[in-house]
């Protein structure tokens, strides 16, 4: 359904009006060398799932799906985020109702595919090269264009999650609000990592 006939129905309190279950077609089987799992939560819930012994995938409560580090440090606590635009904008790791978006469109956009970084170094790196991007007066122009270049340039881990189930819920809804609440999902996931470096096949310095 598109956009703009969503929000007519939601704003002229026509069918979305009362609570409705969505349905989903489920998610493929998983990939060969990927780690896949499926989970629910409902509104203000937290999840949490262990990747192997440095990661965690994490849905956080509103939702937005996170890629943890077990041993943070300094800032760097979310590995999805410097690699997965728009940064000014909706972005397919947000599972809720921010920038205008109707509770009903976002469960129905299946799969959200994103990336992230797998380390707190690739984090950094990521995290500079999109501060002078997003904020190009901070450097010169030789600075910025390198940064633009070379922005999600580090191993990536790739991520799907599948929306196979979900209520939502316009019971809450005001004059001003109108986009709905969505109660309870179910998900499927798939994460594959990148194939990790050979020391002895790696360039050496210059």
């Amino acid at each position: 359904m598109r956009r703009s006939v969503v929000l007519a129905l939601a704003l002229a309190g026509g069918p979305l009006a009362s609570s409705q279950s969505v349905p989903k077609a489920p998610g493929p089987s998983c990939s060969r060398g990927a780690i896949c799992f499926s989970g629910r939560v409902t509104r203000g819930q937290e999840f949490r799932r262990a990747l192997n012994a440095d990661l965690e995938f994490v849905l956080k409560p509103g939702w937005e799906i996170v890629i943890v580090p077990k041993r943070p440090s300094g800032g760097c606590q979310d590995l999805a985020s410097v690699v997965n635009p728009p940064y000014r904008a909706h972005r397919a790791i947000y599972i809720d109702t921010s920038y205008g978006w109707a509770a009903e469109e976002e469960m129905s956009a299946s799969p959200r595919e994103f990336d992230f970084v797998t380390n707190c170094a690739d984090y950094d790196a990521e995290s500079k090269r999109l501060n002078i991007v997003l904020w190009p007066y901070t450097a010169t122009e030789k600075e910025h264009d390198a940064a633009l270049a070379e922005l999600g340039t580090s191993p990536l881990g790739k991520g799907r999650l599948w929306i196979i189930a979900s209520s939502i819920s316009h019971s809450d809804d005001t004059p001003g609000d109108k986009l709905g609440k969505i109660e309870w999902m179910t998900f499927t996931v798939e994460i594959k990592l990148p194939a990790p470096v050979d020391s002895k096949k790696a360039p050496k310095p210059q």
